[in-house]
């Protein structure tokens, strides 16, 4: 009888019925008679069991979307090899125009002749040409950057910021680069009153710019983290960005800096309330340095919370850690 069985262990004749069946496309007359067959065919039942778990486990796994950077990253990419192609399509179809192929095809030495001269003048005005493209460049933004209007953030696309360190202790040199109407090029330092309030709106305004360039205005931001303005975005962010690394990392700035009640409390929620463990393991080491700078003071509402996560926590790290930020706040006990 095997030779009357298909590959998957079933009757050869049931095999493409089982499938449909398994993936409930089998109806009529057509289902009652398989399910008749199977009644007495312990083979058939095996193998429609097996087909359905092949379903459920390839429909188990969750399809993978790219990530909102990648995302970001691909748009600015096809942006600059569109852009470079409609400035290569200009030179191309002057050269179709003065040239075309059939006239190359029928005057090859004529057009090896033009051909080297105009590689000869591009080898020689061109690198003329790019350093003046590029001077120009330059110009433009630094004179945008003075002429910066805070109202064009409302429909502004952070697309990158980039910055270089400076000499001795003094902030590192920002560049940001903002698509609006007219592209911007904001530059200068985070003393800048202008940089700043680009930094802050992307903190503030979260939801509108990939996790990269909000990770950048948190390390930026971080040695203006005692300002109050800086104290609050930080503070926002840990509690309302929803990419786990930016919050880690805000609330390690926030951990750099002079703490406040706010902050504080920020550094309570975060443990908390955070779904992701290490952004609550990153909130009780926050605690437990300021506990040990003796920054944490006596506030109630920390004791309080400190001693409930000590008892309750699910995480033996965060209970340990818990207790040890009490041990610092009260000594004797």
């Amino acid at each position: 009888m095997r030779e009357f069985e298909g590959k998957s262990g079933a009757c050869a004749e049931q095999e493409e019925r089982i499938v449909l069946l398994a993936a409930d496309e089998l109806e009529g007359a057509e289902r009652d008679a398989l399910e008749e067959h199977m009644d007495e065919c312990p083979r058939c039942v095996a193998a429609l069991a097996s087909e359905r778990k092949l379903l459920e486990a390839t429909g188990a796994r969750r399809r993978v979307e790219p990530s909102a950077t990648l995302v970001a990253r691909c748009r600015n990419r096809l942006e600059d090899s569109l852009d470079e192609m409609d400035r290569r399509g200009i030179w191309a179809r002057w050269a179709e125009s003065l040239f075309p192929a059939h006239w190359l095809a029928l005057h090859p030495v004529a057009s090896v002749a033009t051909l080297l001269l105009i590689g000869f003048s591009v080898g020689l005005f061109g690198p003329w040409h790019s350093r003046s493209q590029g001077n120009l460049t330059t110009e433009l933004a630094v004179n945008q950057a003075g002429m910066f209007n805070p109202a064009e953030l409302q429909t502004a696309n952070v697309s990158g910021i980039n910055w270089m360190p400076s000499g001795g202790n003094q902030p590192p040199q920002v560049q940001v680069q903002m698509k609006t109407e007219r592209p911007i090029v904001v530059q200068g330092t985070v003393d800048d009153s202008n940089v700043k309030r680009v930094l802050l709106y992307v903190l503030r305004h979260n939801e509108r710019f990939c996790p990269d360039v909000r990770m950048d205005a948190v390390e930026l931001l971080k040695a203006k983290a005692n300002e109050p303005d800086v104290r609050k975005a930080l503070s926002q962010a840990v509690l309302t960005d929803r990419n786990p690394g930016v919050r880690l990392q805000a609330l390690s700035a926030l951990t750099a800096a002079k703490p406040n009640h706010a902050s504080v409390q920020t550094m309570l929620d975060a443990l908390t309330q955070d779904t992701n463990i290490g952004v609550r393991v990153e909130a009780i080491n926050s605690l437990r340095a300021l506990s040990e700078r003796g920054e944490l003071g006596m506030d109630p509402n920390a004791m309080k919370v400190l001693q409930q996560t000590m008892r309750t926590d699910p995480n033996m790290y965060i209970r340990l850690q818990s207790a040890a930020a009490i041990q610092r706040l009260q000594p004797n006990q």
